[in-house]
């Protein structure tokens, strides 16, 4: 039975990459060795083409989920005057905590998730706090909706505050403006398509020599010192070199499909089929006013008299003879009780996404049904 992962967080990935991982152990790169210079530096070569980012901003890679990477961007980056973070989600409150957590001066904007930001309060807020930093995040998992970077990005040039975004959620697959961006914070899984065992922090070049020339908050976690060592093609610490190839693998896939406009092609597809069948279907989207929603996925609100386990569970174990169950997602904090996800993300035929609305439909009438 093959269990297809409507999830954002492990799913299929392409034969290429899982390759990697096959031939690895016979041919495996050093961390400190010679072999690591030419792959590291093609990783991040290729990073800053799929970005459009390649002659502004440094990707510093590290041996992390996305999580150590936004950890590694507000310890390093923010400076003293402090961060500004905007918030109507699950990981904008991970953001200000991380903060809060590392002694840095935070101004909590704080919405209900799903709501949009008022970019008028951010700017009066980041002005009257003088905050040096205004953080985000991009693609808002928690609520598969999307938050106005550009108009944000614009008070922060305004105000004269680095922006720092959160896109582990969003890159690769929704286009980014890097010009609008100093500091961005990605993971290689999601919609790259690769394992979730590295990450990186794209910082824009002026900005990262500023960081690098003093300690940063966070040992391990520290940009500068990354920088200095991964600029002359090492790492100050052991790097995931398997990782490594998995996410040149995974960038190799992504520029044979066209680059990020192509991915995004194709994840519109999905959502476009798969939202239409939940319209059929009588599923009530979870969707704020001016909130655009993401491609990764689709947030759902529970049929009433449905509770997020049974259905999960009877998905879990759907079994028509196709080979093919399902695994879908909870919704996080203050939505749990009233939410559920469908993700739309790794290496998946669109025929795959119609087996599940079949199964979908099938396994809510049952659910009514025993009601």
């Amino acid at each position: 039975m093959k269990n297809v992962s409507l999830t954002p967080a492990v799913f299929h990935l392409s034969d290429a990459v899982n390759a990697i991982a096959k031939t690895y152990g016979d041919n495996p790169v050093v961390p400190r060795g010679p072999k690591l210079k030419p792959l590291l530096g093609r990783v991040q070569r290729k990073i800053g083409a799929a970005l459009g980012s390649g002659d502004s901003h440094f990707p510093v890679m590290l041996t992390s989920s996305g999580s150590g990477a936004l950890a590694a961007a507000v310890a390093s980056a923010v400076p003293e005057s402090g961060l500004l973070v905007v918030s109507n989600g699950a990981y904008g409150e991970r953001q200000a905590r991380y903060a809060k957590q590392l002694g840095i001066k935070t101004v909590h904007y704080a919405l209900p998730y799903g709501v949009r930001p008022d970019v008028a309060e951010v700017e009066r807020l980041a002005r009257e706090h003088g905050v040096g930093a205004i953080g985000m995040v991009h693609g808002a998992t928690s609520t598969c909706s999307m938050n106005p970077i550009k108009e944000v990005a614009k008070v922060a040039r305004d105000v004269g505050a680095i922006f720092l975004i959160d896109a582990i959620a969003s890159v690769f697959v929704d286009p980014i403006d890097m010009n609008d961006i100093d500091v961005l914070v990605a993971s290689t899984n999601k919609a790259l398509h690769a394992n979730p065992d590295l990450a990186f922090v794209a910082v824009r070049n002026e900005l990262m020599e500023e960081i690098a020339g003093r300690q940063g908050r966070a040992p391990y976690l520290d940009l500068g010192e990354a920088y200095l060592k991964q600029r002359a093609g090492s790492h100050p610490y052991t790097i995931n070199c398997r990782a490594l190839m998995e996410v040149e693998a995974a960038l190799d896939q992504l520029e044979s499909e066209g680059g990020v406009a192509g991915r995004h092609a194709i994840y519109k597809s999905r959502t476009d089929l798969l939202r239409a069948g939940y319209d059929r279907l009588g599923l009530k989207r979870f969707e704020h006013e001016g909130m655009p929603l993401q491609s990764i996925g689709t947030a759902l609100m529970l049929p009433d008299g449905i509770t997020y386990d049974q259905l999960a569970t009877a998905l879990a174990d759907w079994d028509n003879g196709d080979g093919e169950c399902y695994e879908i997602y909870s919704a996080q904090g203050k939505l749990s009780g009233s939410v559920f996800r469908i993700f739309n993300m790794g290496h998946y035929e669109l025929a795959t996404y119609e087996r599940f609305l079949h199964a979908l439909g099938e396994t809510l009438a049952r659910l009514r049904e025993a009601k």
